[in-house]
């Protein structure tokens, strides 16, 4: 049965095909889908496109990055000749360490461990304390986030969604790729979120995010790369 969503989208790629004037062949050949997919995706039937196929649209139809997977979710795909030439030349996001942020060694980060298990427990043996349950939770928040990037870079440089499952990781961080219900600060959401998708558990994002996240973990790697370090394990974080 074709969705109202799928029926859209498919109207979105033939209208495009046919602007550009191409056939089927023609778009497989400037680096699109198969023909088979793409007669699924005009129709609108099977399973929804993968992000594979997702971004091959994008390439072989001139839309900006992520305009398919944009498209599939209900919005409007940019074409690349309405992007001006300063907007096209530029990446997605900047790879470069703004001011706000400075390299974190693991060392250090263990450091913090110590301190802050000493609190919690403090603040659990002593709830008469005024202000200290807050503190304590507070300053679990931020270590939080602090290991949470640990685990992303870890996550990033050992093959990203596609790398193998570390029962280690799981083991030592397994709340930090739990579901975030209880976050509510949207880059706090954003990161947990990011996460969950580089170990693998997508199944809750939509497709637009899925291609977002695969590009941010994409740059991430060109970055770890150019600034040669070991892809095998990354000890600094940035904070």
């Amino acid at each position: 049965m074709v969705t109202g969503t799928r029926a859209r989208f498919g109207q979105f790629v033939h209208k495009r095909r046919r602007l550009l004037n191409l056939t089927q062949d023609e778009v497989t050949a400037a680096g699109g889908p198969s023909d088979a997919a793409q007669t699924r995706a005009e129709n609108g039937t099977g399973p929804d496109p993968s992000i594979e196929t997702l971004r091959k649209l994008d390439a072989a139809l001139r839309w900006a990055p992520g305009s398919a997977a944009r498209t599939l979710d209900g919005g409007h795909p940019t074409p690349l000749e309405a992007l001006d030439g300063e907007e096209r030349s530029q990446p997605s996001r900047p790879l470069a360490l703004g001011p706000s942020e400075i390299p974190l060694d693991l060392d250090t980060i263990i450091e913090i461990l110590g301190p802050h298990t000493r609190i919690t427990k403090l603040s659990a043996a002593h709830p008469e304390v005024p202000g200290l349950a807050e503190a304590a939770g507070e300053l679990s928040r931020v270590v939080s986030k602090i290991t949470g990037a640990y685990v992303t870079r870890l996550l990033e440089v050992n093959g990203g969604p596609a790398g193998p499952r570390q029962p280690l990781v799981e083991f030592a961080f397994g709340h930090l790729l739990e579901e975030p219900s209880t976050v509510t600060d949207p880059r706090e959401l954003e990161e947990a979120r990011y996460r969950r998708f580089l170990y693998g558990r997508e199944e809750d994002l939509d497709a637009a995010t899925r291609e977002r996240f695969w590009r941010r973990w994409e740059d991430a790697v060109k970055l770890v790369a150019t600034d040669d370090r070991d892809l095998s394990g990354d000890t600094e974080v940035n904070a």
